[in-house]
């Protein structure tokens, strides 16, 4: 028996980084991790091959017996066309991930299996009976697993240097209770985490395989604050042990800010950025959105204090909240624009299946049933109608959209985007020798290539802020200069991105 394990194309979106990976010289932005991992627990005596149309075409004229899918609500579309493809060619389709859980019907209409829910025992589960001759429609798993009996993903079906950072998770599930997040809904509300020992062994094969960046895709990566220390103390440890030189980055809830040693451990684990659902600086919003973590915080103060441990923050940011009017957009820019941080994922709020928020949203009737599930600020595709799933309380769809791309336009510029970089590389001092970029050959060619497009493809504007933060980095002894490199080389993805939007919700007016 041979399978084929395929990882469908992703469109831009806020996180992956797509329109500045020309100059990073790489395919993608990040590795998959689900079918990577569904291949360790498949029998050793079946045959594997993993392609990810990411990095390479979709071979549909493979011999595999079985082709196994796995995507989100984003690839929706990609999903369904190469599940009818594949089993227009007579092939078994099985699929997977949190596409299943948030479209189940529609993905019943592509596929021959489908899996719900996390795949470690319900893969040989289908594997053993499928040999049996009879195995199931569906296959849903209820309970959650032991993350210990997660194996290593098998990194080596991935070609990992068409990648720009390495991934693996630790934890799964949150104890936080955000009415619009579906995590705990997903993954429990019980953090679940792997033996240190496993998450060493994964960060070990990713460095003998070139990577210099891992990102942990946990969601809330100190859930279990205990755990989170512990694993960064024998991080700490490996780092001087690896062949390549390695630093982390992941996503935490602003609490950490006041656990002064588990920011020392961050640091100590090379733990650069952090990803943070800041989502508002409006308290009263915060409550209503249940962030309880965070509803007695002064924000701005707990970003200064990540910052000061050289971590960077970056931001989600949402609009569009249950009680926003048209004055709340401009509140909310001015936040943005004072705060110490990076925004890098905003978006309108979104009724995510499962949640409070969606329960609440239908009992109200303010809920809009879209082909896509969710707006297009979600999901980045021209041919969505609505910008939200969410009918706005205090204005109107057409008011919140065009809002929205105003200040999508103001909080990209180019001059906001140096304000932000002026306040990060003034906020405090790293010394210059920890941050340099790691001068070798591809380094030099990313600097070249970098220089090339704002020297001669950026417009003016652009191009102008770039030579005004590179005096500013200059006038500050180059300080946090590996960062500073990383985001300007972002910009040109996150200006892309979001100007794209702006420019759909515009058209709607």
């Amino acid at each position: 028996m041979k399978i084929l394990f395929v990882n469908p194309l992703h469109h831009p979106h806020s996180m992956n980084f797509l329109h500045c990976l020309d100059i990073v010289g790489v395919k993608y932005s990040h590795m998959p991790l689900s079918l990577p991992t569904l291949a360790a627990v498949t029998p050793p005596d079946i045959d594997v091959e993993l392609v990810d149309e990411n990095v390479d075409p979709v071979p549909f004229g493979s011999d595999a017996d079985i082709i196994a899918l796995s995507g989100s609500v984003p690839q929706r579309d990609r999903v369904f066309e190469l599940a009818d493809e594949f089993r227009k060619r007579g092939k078994l389709v099985a699929l997977g991930g949190p596409i299943t859980f948030d479209m189940p019907e529609q993905c019943k209409k592509h596929a021959d299996v489908v899996f719900i829910g996390e795949g470690e025992y319900t893969w040989p589960a289908f594997l053993d009976d499928h040999r049996q001759g009879r195995h199931k429609a569906l296959y849903h798993q209820q309970e959650w697993i032991n993350m210990e009996d997660s194996p290593m993903p098998r990194f080596e079906l991935l070609k990992s240097g068409q990648y720009a950072s390495g991934c693996i998770q630790v934890t799964r599930g949150c104890p936080c209770r955000c009415d619009f997040c579906d995590i705990p809904v997903k993954y429990g509300g019980a953090p679940r985490s792997k033996k240190i020992d496993q998450v060493l062994d994964e960060i070990r094969a990713l460095s003998r395989l070139g990577n210099d960046s891992i990102f942990i895709v946990d969601d809330n990566f100190a859930g279990n604050r205990p755990y989170a220390k512990a694993l960064l103390k024998a991080i700490a440890a490996l780092l001087p042990t690896l062949p390549t030189p390695m630093y982390f980055y992941t996503q935490a809830t602003l609490d950490v800010a006041n656990d002064d040693e588990l920011l020392e451990l961050l640091q100590a684990a090379r733990v650069l950025r952090l990803f943070i659902g800041i989502e508002t600086g409006d308290k009263a919003k915060l409550r209503e959105l249940n962030k309880r973590h965070q509803t007695e915080m002064d924000i701005k103060a707990a970003c200064e204090k990540i910052r000061s441990y050289g971590i960077t923050v970056w931001a989600g940011i949402m609009f569009g909240l249950e009680g926003d009017d048209v004055a709340s957009f401009d509140r909310q820019v001015e936040f943005i624009l004072e705060t110490n941080f990076i925004p890098v994922q905003v978006g309108l709020l979104q009724a995510v299946p499962g949640t409070p928020l969606c329960r609440r949203a239908r009992e109200t009737n303010r809920f809009v049933e879209l082909p896509s599930l969710y707006g297009l600020t979600a999901l980045s595709e021209e041919d969505i109608s609505k910008g939200t799933n969410l009918v706005p309380q205090k204005m109107t769809s057409e008011e919140l959209e065009r809002n929205f791309a105003r200040v999508l336009r103001v909080m990209f510029s180019p001059e906001a985007f140096k304000v932000k970089m002026f306040q990060y590389i003034g906020s405090n001092t790293r010394s210059m020798m920890k941050s340099l970029p790691a001068i070798n050959l591809n380094t030099v060619r990313i600097l070249v290539r970098m220089f090339s497009y704002f020297l001669f493809k950026a417009d003016p504007a652009t191009r102008r802020m770039f030579f005004q933060v590179l005096g500013y980095l200059l006038s500050h002894r180059l300080r946090h200069l590996d960062e500073a490199v990383f985001h300007l080389l972002a910009y040109k993805h996150i200006r892309a991105h979001y100007y794209k939007i702006a420019e759909i919700c515009e058209s709607r007016r």
